[in-house]
């Protein structure tokens, strides 16, 4: 199956040119005077931003200062084991049909949202397996399933393989963040990043933990003079998007070298599939760094990271600065099954902005009788849409995912409403 790659070294979107990790499978049934002293700050700050832009732009490049040489690892490692926004609320529709089994495959960044989902919708049968945004856009591209769960949207290669009238609908579902965790037992306060750094790591060019350009940000703190292992993605993810995308932004060498999309060809690092397994990789391996959902690194205890966002400022990932991200970014969404490629919340220019947030998505056929769907299956498609944008995003914030805003909840709502059977909204 494929894992629908869309990598890219074309501009990524958005650019101003300028414990024990869920489980990837879900089966769910019914039922979160010293004048020189300031002249020497000076100079010191004018010179770190100087080296910071350098960096940058991929002109300079920083030396580890340890002695410890570096040999990155390229065998894939598979684990053992593997204040609150408001939600918007609706009231939920009287149910159409019940009785029936909704089938679902995906995002693995969205899989303990849907675990709570499937479990508490109980009009009808929700199963939903978590492999990965990639297959999730194979998987409905095919009609394998009867919606696709992504945290990316749809490649412009991706659409033009769906041949059915009426297309794609792309409806948002709720909201996350990806995170870079790392396991550093001798360090205890929470690491800095600029996303040149994050680039650097994960292009192979800073090698160490103690490297000049991580102790620059991150003055005080005692970093080892020890390898960095890079973990990242093996299978096609959203997750992976976000993150590839955000370091597409960051540092030109990145953008035109490697690329943004649900696959990569990685230049350096060991591979795991899902986020639960990067997330098991990660604690389980010292000196190592990767990217999750938020969701994942709470939930397992694991290191996360302040990343750099356009205001200069170094911000950890919570609800709240996620959220307000979403709000921020003055996101202008598409009709439903026009493209998404171009949509992104990363960047967004409040001062206390998580730079890393991101929408993630349901797919679905507009016109469910041109797709194959029969008209049953089809009305509880809709009543499970209704509901999760409805009623389930009280679950969000809980697990650590960002609620709907009302605005865009009533656009996946004109969206559901207008999902058609044999020329007729779906009852």
């Amino acid at each position: 199956m494929s894992s629908g790659s869309q990598g890219s070294t074309s501009t990524p979107p958005g650019t101003n040119n300028a414990g024990t990790p869920p489980t990837d499978q879900i089966v769910r049934r019914k039922g979160s005077g010293h004048t020189g002293l300031y002249v020497a700050i000076a100079v010191i700050v004018i010179l770190a931003a100087a080296l910071g832009g350098a960096y940058a732009t991929g002109v300079l490049k920083f030396a580890s200062k340890g002695t410890t040489s570096c040999s990155s690892p390229t065998s894939s490692v598979v684990p053992a084991s593997e204040p609150a926004a408001t939600p918007a609320v609706s009231a939920p529709r009287a149910p159409s049909i019940t009785g029936q089994t909704v089938t679902g495959a995906g995002s693995t960044l969205v899989a303990p949202l849907m675990l709570t989902w499937a479990t508490d919708y109980t009009n009808n049968t929700v199963d939903y397996s978590s492999v990965g945004s990639g297959a999730g856009i194979t998987d409905i591209t095919e009609k394998t399933v009867n919606f696709g769960a992504s945290d990316a949207p749809m490649s412009p290669t991706q659409s033009a393989a769906v041949k059915t009238a009426g297309g794609i609908d792309t409806i948002p579902e709720s909201a996350g963040a990806a995170v870079p965790v790392y396991n550093l037992p001798s360090v205890g306060a929470t690491l800095k990043f600029t996303g040149a750094i994050l680039a650097g790591i994960y292009l192979g060019q800073i090698t160490n933990w103690n490297n000049s350009a991580l102790q620059l940000v991150n003055p005080g703190v005692v970093l080892p003079n020890a390898c960095i292992i890079v973990v990242h993605r093996s299978d096609g993810s959203g997750t992976t998007f976000v993150w590839t995308s955000f370091l597409s932004k960051e540092n030109k060498t990145w953008n035109s070298t490697v690329g943004f999309g649900t696959s990569v060809n990685w230049p350096t690092g060991i591979g795991s599939k899902g986020n639960s397994a990067v997330t098991a990789t990660v604690k389980s391996t010292v000196d190592a760094i990767g990217y999750v959902d938020i969701n994942y690194a709470l939930t397992n205890g694991v290191a996360f990271g302040a990343v750099q966002n356009p205001s200069g400022n170094f911000i950890v990932a919570s609800i709240t600065n996620i959220a307000s991200a979403i709000t921020d970014s003055h996101v202008t969404l598409p009709k439903a099954n026009a493209s998404w490629y171009n949509v992104t919340v990363e960047n967004a220019p409040g001062a206390n902005d998580y730079p890393l947030a991101t929408l993630t998505y349901v797919l679905v056929y507009q016109n469910q009788s041109a797709a194959g769907y029969s008209l049953s299956s089809a009305e509880a498609l809709v009543d499970f849409l209704h509901w999760i944008v409805t009623v389930g995003q009280s679950s969000a914030a809980p697990l650590y995912y960002v609620p709907l805003p009302s605005a865009i909840v009533a656009s996946d709502q004109t969206t559901i409403d207008a999902i058609t059977y044999n020329g007729l909204p779906v009852p």
